[in-house]
């Protein structure tokens, strides 16, 4: 490292001070006080190099870190968006008397409207709710509008893309089809397997749906970060799923295959282990 630029001024006002006290230009105590502030200030100029240096060394080393801590606060933040899904869930059956169905399809078969829809007046979008028409589809020209507004509980906060080719919001969440299931009027007092005990919506890493869309439903049998059709997440390992009784899990992409084969009913009799 080459030495400061001030570092040599320094020296040379101090050269100075000594030369004019040989010379008996200046009193000894006006030199001892220049000498005082002289070194104080190389001290002071040492400390600044010192800090310096730590900010390049020390940031480059906490960077890591930092990252890290941003990922825990997103990944506890889609943990927190889950739970008031949940919670919305129950809501739902408290209110209607069973779960919320998967899909909505008119008397001729044609798909209406999503599960997440029907769960909008539990998440404070009642307006919104109101002011789609149920009795048409939902990408119709009465209700395109609605399904292109961003709905933050519905999105991952690690994922950018929130919106489709044509404008409508995305989910970065699905539902278990095998709960879920079309026009259901299924209870809470049918999963014989226990709420506990079965997953009933989950992340997903890829192939995105409006929240709006009657489709956005999954088999979480068919693995965990193991394809585009299944569910995931942008963080290694694995990705979190809501149960039927509101807790959020995270649950590794290595499970059994056995085991996420029994999560993902809700009356298979299955034994379910540890996961």
């Amino acid at each position: 490292m080459r030495p400061h630029r001030n570092s040599f001024q320094l020296s040379e006002a101090i050269g100075r001070s000594v030369s004019h006290i040989r010379r008996g230009e200046t009193d000894s105590k006006t030199v001892i006080i220049i000498i005082v502030a002289v070194v104080g200030g190389l001290v002071l100029l040492g400390c600044g190099l010192f800090v310096v240096m730590g900010l390049f060394v020390g940031g480059g080393l906490t960077l890591p870190a930092v990252q890290q801590a941003r990922e825990a606060a997103r990944r506890s933040q889609s943990m927190n968006h889950m739970k008031q899904i949940g919670l919305a869930m129950h809501n739902f059956h408290d209110v209607e008397g069973m779960w919320v169905s998967g899909s909505t399809h008119a008397a001729d078969g044609t798909p209406l409207h999503s599960w997440q829809t029907h769960l909008l007046p539990y998440l404070e979008y009642g307006p919104l709710y109101n002011s789609i028409d149920m009795e048409s589809p939902w990408d119709s020209a009465e209700n395109s509008g609605q399904f292109k507004t961003l709905i933050p509980t519905y999105t991952h906060p690690s994922e950018p893309q929130q919106f489709d080719g044509q404008g409508y919001a995305l989910s970065h969440y699905a539902g278990n089809e095998k709960v879920l299931l079309p026009d259901s009027e299924l209870s809470i007092r049918d999963v014989t397997d226990g709420t506990s005990n079965t997953i009933v919506a989950g992340e997903v890493a890829s192939g995105y749906v409006p929240w709006g869309d009657p489709s956005n439903v999954r088999d979480p049998a068919n693995g965990i970060n193991a394809g585009p059709a299944g569910f995931g997440s942008q963080s290694p390992g694995g990705c979190n799923m809501l149960l039927m009784d509101g807790s959020v899990r995270f649950v590794s992409e290595n499970i059994d295959a056995a085991t996420l084969e029994a999560l993902s009913t809700p009356d298979g009799g299955e034994m379910v282990g540890a996961f």
